[in-house]
């Protein structure tokens, strides 16, 4: 598998040439711990028998999906979350800290271009990625991963809509679902659950053996939305910071050992998805595209493409050093110099970053 890396004093990645994924994130702390939290597959060198996609191959770290789910609309695109997450990217420019690519082949016929950039001084990771030209309309999305053996204490923006998908995510004997279809959830510490019985989503995991999915929608109101996951036991807070015009939805993937079949074999256990998204669920293209509850409550399931207008979508996570006490974040404001991510008791850390990024001239 081939990788282009790049890194700071403070982070180190690696971005694969097939599936753009992100892989290898390591961030050193302020206390000399190097944290690696996000998600690698158990079987990245395995062989299968059956013809996996690549993205499913060499799952791991984030990527981004372009369509967003299943690639249901065209017949010369079939693999999950689309070119963009199985094709290959081809270096253009790349230094010890920025890294440069262009993706084989289009999206509706929109040329895809790939930044990455760390910077001294901080623990985050900044992309871009940027469809010039094309026609049509195009579910996207940031399919990021971690997987902690603690539990994790979840913590969001101010959302509008909290629901989970029409159909059950998995059917046994070959899974087991969490949670109850079709629902609205009002409380996140109280979601229905397939089997009788409430979930707290506000924790990871909630329960063992089970598969989950279900996503919010971002108020559109504030400057910028945000995710947070803290690891009290290991002393971190992860967070992510979208524009949510551009990307109005999070999609939450519960995944702890709920499918039996290859290649998870019940193996593939604390990873949860945080994923920033424009799109809804994970039901691919057409759904996407169509008349779905979320589209017909006002907000967008699917990006525009415009022959005259570049698309350009920014999305950045990182993660912050944080004492045990630090719970669930509440908040995250700008502060000069970065972001300030509280928890619910009002405790504050900071978090060097530029929130402008995000926020200047997204579209």
């Amino acid at each position: 598998m081939r990788m282009f890396r790049l890194g700071s004093d403070r982070v180190s990645l690696a971005v694969t040439e097939t599936g753009g994924q992100l892989s290898d994130v390591v961030f050193a702390l302020g206390d000399e711990r190097r944290v690696s939290p996000m998600h690698v597959s158990p079987w990245e060198n395995e062989t299968f028998v059956e013809d996996l996609p690549p993205m499913l191959r060499m799952l791991r770290g984030d990527f981004f999906c372009a369509p967003f789910g299943s690639s249901d609309v065209f017949p010369h695109e079939t693999r999950v979350h689309g070119l963009t997450a199985n094709g290959t990217w081809r270096l253009r420019k790349e230094s010890a800290t920025t890294l440069d690519a262009v993706l084989d082949g289009d999206v509706l016929g929109a040329t895809v271009s790939k930044h990455v950039e760390v910077r001294p001084g901080e623990t985050v990771v900044y992309q871009t990625h940027t469809l010039t030209g094309g026609r049509g309309r195009v579910p996207i999305g940031h399919h990021a991963m971690l997987r902690s053996d603690a539990p994790l204490l979840l913590g969001f923006a101010p959302w509008t809509m909290a629901i989970t998908p029409p159909d059950l995510v998995e059917t046994p004997p070959h899974g087991r679902p969490l949670l109850a279809k079709n629902q609205t959830v009002v409380d996140l510490k109280s979601a229905k659950r397939a089997d009788g019985g409430t979930a707290d989503l506000t924790v990871f995991p909630s329960a063992d053996g089970f598969e989950a999915l279900w996503m919010l929608v971002s108020d559109p109101a504030p400057a910028f939305a945000w995710s947070a996951a803290t690891s009290p036991d290991e002393g971190w807070v992860w967070f992510s910071l979208k524009n949510q015009r551009s990307l109005p939805e999070t999609l939450l993937w519960l995944s702890n050992g709920g499918r039996d079949y290859a290649p998870w074999n019940a193996r593939h256990r604390r990873v949860i998805g945080i994923e920033e998204i424009c799109s809804y669920f994970h039901l691919g293209h057409a759904a996407s595209t169509a008349d779905n509850p979320v589209a017909l409550a006002g907000y967008a399931t699917a990006a525009e493409l415009r022959p005259d207008v570049p698309l350009s979508v920014s999305y950045m996570f990182g993660l912050a050093a944080a004492p045990k006490e630090f719970g669930a974040v509440a908040r995250i404001e700008e502060t000069p110099g970065g972001a300030r991510l509280i928890d619910t008791v009002g405790r504050e850390i900071f978090a060097a970053c530029d929130l402008s990024f995000i926020t200047a001239g997204a579209n």
